[in-house]
């Protein structure tokens, strides 16, 4: 597993189909997510692994309502939107967007140092990037899983990060040989 800045990924393809829903921001989300992106990619056609797909939105899912819900924000307000869209080279783009700005630890949780949830992502075969929303009233958290035909190493970006390539480093140690 590696860690790349912005500036070490490819430009991105243009989007060909995306659909898009709101969710509450409460753990009732999970089931709603896991049934809607089953059927949306079903719909998009895409020719990877559905249940990957679904696997992968599910943890940002619950990212996104453990980590992405300021506890100010009044219950009405506490929601996530999950995107899922295509890309012209096949590649399936997963989106949470949540009400917090902040990714304080984006590299230390990607790599599992603080909580698993991103770290399984990119172990399901998805790069990890995170950018701010653009109105700037919470941020995005996007997997992208490549079609099957192509099986890239999962990858972890922090694109705002400057200094994330001195930082980067292998994925969880290894060596305790306990196999999963």
């Amino acid at each position: 597993m590696t860690v790349e800045t912005a500036a070490c990924l490819p430009e991105p393809a243009a989007i060909v189909r995306s659909f898009t829903t709101q969710l509450p921001g409460a753990p009732r989300a999970l089931i709603t997510a896991r049934a809607w992106m089953r059927q949306m990619v079903t719909v998009l056609r895409w020719s990877g692994d559905v249940q990957t797909a679904v696997e992968v939105a599910s943890r940002l899912v619950d990212n996104g309502v453990r980590h992405g819900i300021p506890s100010t924000r009044p219950s009405v307000e506490r929601q996530l939107t999950l995107s899922v869209a295509i890309d012209e080279a096949g590649a399936l783009l997963i989106d949470v967007t949540d009400l917090d700005p902040a990714f304080p630890c984006f590299e230390a949780a990607a790599r599992g140092e603080k909580g698993r949830g991103l770290w399984e992502v990119a172990s399901l075969g998805a790069r990890v990037t995170w950018f701010l929303h653009h109105e700037r009233t919470g941020k995005t958290v996007r997997a992208t899983l490549a079609p099957s035909s192509q099986t890239p190493s999962p990858a972890i970006s922090e694109p705002s990060s400057p200094t994330a390539s001195q930082r980067a480093e292998e994925g969880p140690d290894s060596a305790s040989g306990r196999q999963q």
